[in-house]
């Protein structure tokens, strides 16, 4: 199972990615294509991201 934030096209991109990071070769075989995706550098920041976000917004409520 591939990452579904790979963005495969003419060039694949990572969706988790805040500037949409083209993954190199050697990137996309270790995590993109594989079910190691969750292990990816890109993929954990984009959770870590994701979560300080929802707890912002908490504090705020």
């Amino acid at each position: 199972m591939e990452c579904p934030y790979l963005e495969k096209g003419r060039v694949a991109m990572c969706g988790a990615s805040i500037t949409m990071m083209v993954p190199s070769i050697e990137e996309e075989k270790t995590w993109c294509s594989t079910e190691d995706h969750y292990r990816c550098p890109m993929l954990l920041s984009h959770v870590l991201r994701s979560g300080a976000r929802k707890e912002r917004v908490k504090r705020t409520a």
